[in-house]
């Protein structure tokens, strides 16, 4: 017995939700359940005839896409393959003076200093294969994708309220996590504020993306208060509301700078698209930015992060800065295959040298996502993904005359400049859970809108 495509959409959202929603699946336990629940959808897809179909053809029409994805995949397994250690020597010199140094009689070493993390980063790479496989056909009209986006605002609407409740009362540890940092910051399931914060605005684009398809579906050129209140778009600015006010309360720097870029970006979008200032979208947006970020702000503590954006200075972002220094010299000295992805930490402990009088310290990120991904991959892992980056960005700036075309090439590519900005500072990215959200966003783009008759799955 096959489950229906309504069924899948269903399961797909639930996994996806648990997924995210006990903090970002860092724990290595949620991370093998992750990939466990999307192996079984995927498993489950295929019993499908007619979604098994639609994948071979998503593969076909995408073919140069996945054939980079396969040997990105591929890449990473080879660097936890163990090799001798003669041929360490000669393809990463590095690692064979690190296996030397080792009192330890083993012939076969990997590439990767800590195999085991990378392991697990590779149970999350099959993760974004399956969803890049299965969501662009599952997800394949724009009532569908108003599904996936007004689910995934209204997931970030209860962590919200949730997160911003617990803050209140004093966070205190509960059943599923133990509260030690970030006691005046709304973290809810999470332990990170950034990376809550991330999760939230991911959750924010989503809602603000759903209104745009709204207007294309619907072919609204304007749009009073009334007509607001008598759909859902009014649903959707009540999540809009609390996102707002839990990313304000995480007090992270980098998801409320992220936030309000990322509302700038759809007030862009809205000019190109309605060739006006003032139209249904921008007045939205300017909602968001006046009632929820500057007077809601005054009343939830936005005067402690401007106070916080005021204290950032070099001495006082030295640690940060020390990280991201030490990483880019690991990048040099593992430039061409990397340590491994996932083996930050273990490359801490092994290399870092804690300055005089410090207190001892245990780093799991280099703070900088994109210096991580660099030593951790190297130059041939870089060069895959900058590949399989320009296959993607190809593939949705095809036929961009077309509404639906455009606002997917615009708002996923300002989607990624924001992230990018924030990257520089932060490691969220880098958290399973987020990156998992962030690739089911991105598999919109593979959306083939225009073989969306009315006869398609």
């Amino acid at each position: 017995m096959s489950l229906s495509k309504n069924a899948l959409q269903n399961l797909f959202c639930i996994i996806l939700a648990i997924t995210i929603s006990f903090n970002a699946s860092i724990n290595v336990l949620l991370t093998q359940a992750s990939s466990i629940g999307f192996i079984i959808f995927f498993l489950l897809c295929l019993k499908n005839i007619e979604i098994l179909e639609a994948i071979k053809t998503n593969y076909i029409n995408n073919k140069s896409f996945f054939i980079i994805f396969i040997i990105y995949l591929s890449y990473l397994i080879f660097q936890i393959i163990p090799l001798p250690l003669d041929w360490i020597e000669v393809m990463a010199p590095n690692n064979y003076d690190l296996y030397s140094s080792i009192k330890i009689d083993k012939e076969l070493w990997s590439l990767s200093i800590d195999p085991s993390s990378s392991y697990f980063s590779i149970l999350n790479c099959i993760s974004y294969l399956i969803i890049f496989l299965t969501f662009p056909i599952l997800f394949n009209r724009s009532k569908y994708l108003m599904k996936f986006t007004f689910f995934l605002c209204m997931l970030g609407f209860f962590h919200a309220i949730f997160a911003t409740y617990w803050m209140l009362i004093g966070n205190p540890s509960n059943f599923l996590i133990e509260k030690i940092y970030y006691l005046n910051s709304s973290t809810g399931l999470f332990i990170n504020r950034s990376v809550f914060g991330t999760f939230l605005y991911l959750c924010a684009f989503s809602g603000l993306y759903y209104i745009v398809i709204f207007f294309q579906k619907n072919k609204i050129l304007s749009f009073n208060f009334i007509e607001q209140i008598n759909s859902k778009i009014f649903i959707i600015r009540i999540f809009i509301i609390f996102l707002s006010i839990g990313i304000l309360t995480t007090f992270s720097r980098a998801a409320n700078f992220s936030y309000v870029l990322m509302l700038f970006s759809f007030l862009f979008y809205s000019k190109i698209n309605f060739k006006k200032y003032i139209n249904p979208l921008s007045t939205v947006v300017i909602f968001i930015l006046i009632f929820d970020v500057l007077i809601l702000g005054i009343f939830f503590g936005s005067i402690k992060l401007i106070a916080r954006y005021l204290e950032t200075s070099i001495i006082n972002e030295s640690l940060r800065l020390d990280l991201q220094s030490f990483a880019l010299h690991q990048f040099k000295d593992f430039w061409l295959f990397g340590y491994g992805s996932g083996a930050f930490e273990q490359l801490f402990k092994i290399f870092y040298i804690l300055p005089q009088g410090s207190v001892n310290t245990l780093a799991q990120h280099a703070h900088n996502d994109g210096l991580e991904l660099l030593g951790e991959i190297g130059i041939l892992g870089i060069s895959i993904l900058t590949l399989l980056f320009i296959v993607y960005f190809k593939k949705i700036s095809q036929r961009i005359n077309d509404k639906k075309e455009f606002s997917r090439f615009i708002l996923i590519t300002l989607l990624l400049l924001t992230l990018f900005i924030q990257s520089l500072v932060d490691f969220s990215i880098h958290t399973p859970g987020i990156s998992i959200l962030l690739m089911a966003i991105l598999s919109i783009g593979l959306v083939n809108f225009k073989d969306n008759s009315s006869n398609q799955l």
